[in-house]
């Protein structure tokens, strides 16, 4: 359960973002010199830690600065915009033959915020670091810090990253600045637990620092003077406490923000609303973040019968659920992962909307309406089932509705069963549902965290933990892929494993989210970065 909470967290994360941003234009003051841009901008919660490791127990009341960390923190490597593996603090690296050990030369001449040069010493303790202070909650984001054998600085700026075994997405894991952000060293103690100076400020090598002034209420940051890239164009801003996400609109509207950042804060209607509206503007990234998608009880005996799986999914007109839902901000998904994901481009069988065939596939397979009522049954069992989502959306209400209406029209019936995050977990774990609709973790945890958790023995995932049961030698599979060194046989795997779910129909993919953003007139543009999760306050240019 503990375990599971991390799962949930980082995957409410994933698409929890709001980052939000108020300033002036640049001009020269009397004295001749350009006036320093401060911008504004909300979040929903609190922080306690500036530790970029977020965990349950560490951050009890919301997320911390888990969507901001790319602003205070860099990674060893990371993403271009083109999604190109491209260093940070690690200018080149290098894996030995067997996939075991990794060696990373590091940029020279970076400084943390408090002044200090970045050595390897410093890599050494925030990697080691990370399965410490995960403590129980380790391997919540990501297998690699699950296999960490150790790590060594063999001269000042080279540090070699040894694993118990090889792992295909170590590089990938990598980039995920919760947990694996490079941290002052000197800020952790002997046996690496954190001291108390990350309650006060942030020991990164990014853009900004924080202040120190945090009220619960207001957090001021300004640039890190000691940074090693580009100066951004903003020179400081704040993040003000304001957990209703109408208000923060009307804070955009009013001019108190400038910028908001994130799918769950922003609705479809809200950046309809904005983007037709005189002085402000909306921006969707063109990647897709993540998959929402339909998970089924296989051990139902209504939806473990793929006969009855196909019929759901061809009675869903995703397209049009999409565009009338998200006005066509987001898109249908034709497969569980989009294609444009590492190992995801394999051919899928792909289901298309028909009505007529839905209910041919269910008349095949024996289901009838025997008794008039418009539910079909086979064997005295009725096609009744719930519908377990979670509250995290308004839209979640519609599109259930949606699929509801849909799936009565072909004999099922469906009764939505709305519930928190952590009681949705207890129905599902239960096995007290019929279908539920869920989503993938999104970002740079998507494929391979996903993957991980088809194999029962370790998962955090109720719905895709079922899947291994269905694959080729079992969880054997999930077992190989995490540790083959082979390239070619890691993509013969993932096709495997996608062609599987797609030919059993084991999930219905529905839509792919896009991250977006709102501005005012004050903000020039917006470059979402490579995970577009984060928000990256150094990638706003100002007019």
């Amino acid at each position: 359960m503990k375990k599971l909470l991390v799962m949930l967290l980082s995957a409410v994360m994933i698409v929890s973002l709001a980052a939000c941003s108020n300033g002036e234009k640049p001009s020269s003051s009397g004295t001749g010199e350009p006036q320093k841009i401060h911008l504004n901008l909300p979040e929903s919660w609190g922080f306690e830690s500036f530790y970029p490791i977020i965990t349950p127990e560490n951050s009890s009341s919301g997320y911390g600065i888990t969507y901001y960390l790319t602003s205070f923190y860099d990674t060893l490597v990371d993403y271009d915009q083109n999604g190109k593996m491209v260093g940070s603090l690690a200018e080149e690296w290098s894996m030995n033959e067997d996939g075991t050990v990794y060696t990373f030369k590091l940029r020279q001449g970076v400084k943390f915020s408090d002044g200090t040069g970045l050595t390897s010493e410093d890599v050494v303790k925030s990697l080691l670091a990370v399965p410490v202070n995960l403590g129980q909650y380790n391997g919540g984001y990501g297998k690699l810090s699950t296999i960490i054998a150790g790590v060594t600085a063999t001269d000042e700026y080279t540090v070699e990253l040894h694993l118990t075994q090889p792992y295909y997405s170590t590089l990938r894991d990598l980039c995920l600045p919760n947990p694996f952000a490079i941290v002052s060293g000197d800020q952790l103690n002997d046996d690496l637990t954190v001291k108390e100076g990350f309650a006060a400020s942030t020991y990164g090598t990014g853009p900004y620092v924080y202040q120190g002034d945090g009220d619960g209420k207001t957090y001021s940051f300004a640039r890190n003077p000691h940074y090693w890239g580009d100066a951004p164009d903003v020179d400081s801003f704040s993040i003000k406490v304001i957990p209703d996400n109408d208000a923060k609109v009307l804070a955009l509207q009013n001019g108190e923000l400038d910028f908001i950042s994130g799918i769950t804060k922003i609705s479809s209607e809200s950046y309809a609303q904005m983007n037709d509206r005189n002085g402000f503007g909306a921006k969707a990234d063109a990647k897709a973040t993540q998959t929402y998608y339909m998970g089924y009880n296989l051990s139902s005996p209504i939806f473990g019968d793929q006969a009855v799986r196909e019929a759901v999914t061809t009675a869903i007109d995703r397209e049009s659920a999409v565009n009338q839902i998200f006005g066509g901000l987001y898109e249908k998904a034709d497969t569980f992962f989009a294609k444009s994901l590492p190992y995801c481009g394999a051919e899928q069988k792909v289901y298309r909307f028909d009505l007529d065939k839905a209910a041919a596939l269910l008349d095949s397979a024996g289901y009838t309406d025997r008794d008039g009522d418009g539910i079909r049954e086979i064997n005295g069992i009725r096609m009744s089932a719930d519908f377990a989502y979670q509250t995290d959306s308004v839209a979640n209400d519609d599109m259930v509705v949606y699929i509801c209406d849909q799936l009565r029209k072909i004999g099922i019936e469906l009764t939505p069963k709305p519930a928190p995050m952590m009681d949705w977990f207890a129905m599902v774990t239960g096995g007290n549902y019929g279908v539920t609709l869920f989503k993938t973790q999104g970002g740079y945890y998507d494929p391979a965290n996903v993957i991980s958790n088809m194999d029962p023995s370790m998962s955090m995932d109720p719905i895709v933990m079922q899947i291994g049961a269905y694959l080729p030698g079992g969880a054997k599979l999930i077992h190989e892929i995490n540790s083959s060194p082979d390239e070619g046989r890691i993509r013969e795997i993932y096709n495997t494993i996608l062609t599987t779910m797609a030919d059993n129909c084991l999930t219905t993919p529905i839509y792919y989210t896009h991250q977006v953003v709102l501005y005012n007139d004050k903000v020039a543009d917006y470059t979402f970065p490579g995970d577009a999760n984060f928000t990256s306050v150094q990638n706003i240019t100002l007019k």
